[in-house]
C-alpha cells in the first residue's frame, strides 16, 4: 500500500511539471517557419513542401534542357512534319531553317532522326565536303562525319547500334558505334559550292535498317516546305510535357538517378502518366519560367574560363561546354544548360581544335561598350582581311527570345565571304546591322528591328592556326549613326 501510494504522488508530481511547448519561429526567404519543441507545423510543412518542389523543378529544368530541345524536335519531325525514321529534311533556304535553333543560313544541312531501339541502322555517307555528326538525345556526339570525322571526308558506312542491341555478326565494312539513347540524330551539312556537287553528295546519302542492307529502301530527301517544326524548349507546362514523353522513351543513366527522385516529386516519372493536380501544374508553369530567366542569366551573362575569346572583346567562345559534358569531379551542368539554350547539338567538328577542319564559333551579344545588341540602333562590325578561314567564315543574326534566324521582310540574316559583298581598299569587310540600310552599303547590311534584342555568331570553317594563336582577333560590334 505505501508502495502504491508513493508511486502516485510521483506522477501527479510529473503530471504537474510538464513545461508548456517551446515554439520557435524563422523568417527565411522561403516565408516565416514555425516549430513546435523542434517538429515542423502543418502550416510550415506545407511551405516546405511547396518550396522544395518548386526548387526542384528550377534545377530539373536546369538539367533537362539537352534531352527536351531534342525531344521537341524528334516530335515534330514525326508529328508536324510527317516524317518517317530514316528519313532527311532538307533546310537550304530562310523558310525552311527558320525553325532551326541558331542554324547557320549558309550552308544547306539534312537532317533525320532514328529509333534504335526498333532497328539497327546504316548510315552510308558519300567522299566530299560535308560534316556532321550523330548525336544522342543529351546532344553528345556519338561521332563526327564527313571531314571531321573518322573517314576524313573519304566516306563510308556507318552501323548504329542502340544500349540494348546485340551487335551482328556481319560487320565487314561498317564502322560500328553504339549510342546510349534509343533515339539518335543525324545531321549532316554539306559544304560544296558548286550546285551539281552538291546534288551528288545529298544523292549518295543512305539510312536504312541494317536488315534492309541486301535491298535498301529509298532513302527520302524533302523540304519542310513551310510547314512549322520546333528545335528548341517549349515553354510553360509543354517543357514538362514533352520530358515526360522522352523519358518514357530512354533509359536512366546513373548520373541522373538523384534528379529522377526530383521528378518522381513532381510527378513525372517513366511508365506513368504526366496527370498534374491544378496546383502542380500552377506551379510547374511557374518554375518553367523561373528555370528558363535563370538559364538566360547564365547563358546571356556567360562568366565561364572557356568562354573567354580575347584581352579586350566582347566576343566570346560560344561553345563553352565540353563535348563530353564533363570535368575533373563534376558534370557540366551549367555550361551545358548555357549552350543548349541558345543552340542545338556539339562536336569534336563544331569545336574544332585541329587547323583546317571543323569550325569555331564566336558569339556576340553585346557591343563595344557593353550594352545588349538592340535591334532599333544601327551598328557596324569589321572583319579584317585575311581572315583565319580555310574555307569561308559567315556572320548570322538570332533573335534573342527564339534563337531562330531573325525574322525581316528582306529574309536576310547571315553575309558570308562567299557572297558578293563590298569589300574595303585594305581588304577588309564591313558588315552592317540595323533597322535602317546604309547607304551605298546594301550588300552588307542585315535588317534588325526595333524593340528587339539580337544576338550574333561569327563562324569560321576550316580554323586556321592564325585564329587559335590569337593572330587575327575579329573587332567589337561597334554602334553607329547613319543618320
Amino acid at each position: 500500500m505505501k508502495t502504491l501510494l508513493a508511486s502516485l504522488v510521483v506522477v501527479l508530481v510529473a503530471t504537474t511539471s510538464y513545461a508548456d511547448p517551446v515554439k520557435t519561429e524563422y523568417e527565411t526567404r522561403v516565408g516565416k517557419l514555425e516549430f513546435v519543441n523542434s517538429f515542423p507545423t502543418q502550416e510550415t510543412t506545407d511551405i516546405l513542401r511547396e518550396a522544395r518542389r518548386f526548387h526542384r523543378a528550377t534545377q530539373a529544368y536546369i538539367w533537362a534542357l539537352p534531352i527536351v530541345s531534342m525531344a521537341d524536335f524528334v516530335f515534330t519531325f514525326k508529328a508536324n512534319l510527317n516524317m518517317e525514321y530514316g528519313q532527311f529534311i532538307r533546310l537550304n533556304s530562310y523558310e525552311d531553317l527558320s525553325f532551326g535553333i541558331t542554324a547557320n543560313a549558309t550552308t544547306d544541312y539534312l537532317v533525320s532522326w532514328m529509333n534504335l531501339a526498333e532497328d539497327t541502322w546504316v548510315l552510308e555517307v558519300p567522299p566530299g565536303a560535308a560534316a556532321g555528326f550523330l548525336q544522342d538525345m543529351w546532344q553528345r556526339p556519338v561521332v563526327d562525319l564527313g571531314i571531321p570525322g573518322p573517314n576524313k571526308g573519304k566516306g563510308g558506312k556507318f552501323l548504329f547500334l542502340g544500349p540494348d542491341q546485340k551487335e551482328p555478326n556481319d560487320t565487314m565494312g561498317y564502322r560500328v558505334l553504339r549510342s546510349v539513347n534509343n533515339n539518335a540524330f543525324v545531321l549532316l551539312r554539306i559544304l560544296e559550292v558548286d550546285p551539281k556537287r552538291k546534288a551528288e553528295m545529298s544523292s549518295g546519302i543512305r539510312l536504312y535498317p541494317y536488315a534492309e542492307r541486301e535491298t535498301p529502301r529509298e532513302t527520302v530527301i524533302e523540304a519542310p516546305g513551310g510547314r512549322e517544326w520546333s528545335s528548341n524548349q517549349p515553354r510553360g507546362l509543354a517543357y514538362w510535357e514533352r520530358l515526360s514523353w522522352i523519358i518514357d522513351q530512354e533509359p536512366m543513366h546513373e548520373r541522373d538517378g538523384f534528379m529522377m527522385a526530383f521528378l518522381k516529386d513532381l510527378g513525372i516519372e517513366k511508365g506513368r502518366p504526366f496527370e498534374p493536380t491544378p496546383e502542380m501544374a500552377a506551379l510547374l508553369r511557374e518554375a518553367a519560367f523561373v528555370g528558363e530567366s535563370m538559364t538566360k542569366a547564365l547563358d546571356w551573362n556567360n562568366e565561364l574560363d572557356v568562354a573567354h575569346y580575347a584581352e579586350g572583346s566582347k566576343w566570346g567562345n560560344a561553345i563553352a561546354v565540353g563535348i563530353s559534358q564533363r570535368q575533373p569531379g563534376y558534370f557540366e551542368l551549367d555550361e551545358r544548360a548555357a549552350w543548349f539554350y541558345e543552340a542545338l547539338t556539339s562536336s569534336k567538328g563544331m569545336k574544332s581544335t585541329t587547323p583546317g577542319v571543323g569550325s569555331a564559333y564566336l558569339g556576340g551579344y553585346k557591343d563595344s561598350n557593353g550594352d545588349w545588341l538592340d535591334g532599333a540602333k544601327s551598328y557596324k562590325l569589321n572583319i579584317p582581311a585575311n581572315a583565319p578561314a580555310t574555307r569561308f567564315w559567315s556572320v548570322t543574326v538570332y533573335h534573342n527570345d527564339t534563337r531562330y534566324l531573325i525574322q525581316n521582310e528582306q529574309e536576310i540574316a547571315d553575309k558570308s565571304s562567299r557572297m558578293d559583298l563590298d569589300i574595303n581598299e585594305d581588304g577588309s569587310v564591313d558588315i552592317y546591322f540595323g533597322p535602317n540600310a546604309p547607304k551605298g552599303n546594301e550588300k552588307n547590311w542585315i535588317p534588325t528591328n526595333p524593340g528587339e534584342g539580337w544576338f550574333s555568331y561569327f563562324r569560321l570553317y576550316g580554323p586556321t592556326q592564325d585564329h587559335f594563336d590569337l593572330k587575327w582577333v575579329l573587332p567589337n560590334i561597334e554602334k553607329v549613326n547613319l543618320q
